[in-house]
C-alpha cells in the first residue's frame, strides 16, 4: 500500500460514522461511474450490486477492504 493510501486510511478511520458512510457512498458511486466508462461487464456489476445489498441487509458479512488488500 502506498504512503498516500495509508494516510487516507488513517484519516478515514478517524471520521465520525456518518461521514464515513458519506465518503463510502461517494467512492462507490465514483467507482461505478469509472467502471461504466471502462465497459465493466454488466453481469459483474450486477453481482457487485447484489453483494452490497446482501451486506446492507445483514444477510452477508463484509470484510475490511484494507485488510483484504494487504493479504493480496
Amino acid at each position: 500500500m502506498s504512503v498516500a493510501t495509508e494516510k487516507l486510511e488513517r484519516a478515514f478511520r478517524k471520521l465520525p460514522v456518518e461521514q464515513m458512510v458519506s465518503v463510502h457512498e461517494h467512492l462507490i458511486t465514483t467507482l461505478h461511474d469509472k467502471a461504466d466508462a471502462q465497459g465493466l461487464d454488466p453481469a459483474f456489476r450486477a453481482e457487485v450490486e447484489q453483494r452490497i445489498k446482501d451486506i446492507d441487509a445483514g444477510n452477508a458479512k463484509g470484510v475490511d477492504a484494507f485488510r483484504a488488500l494487504r493479504k493480496m
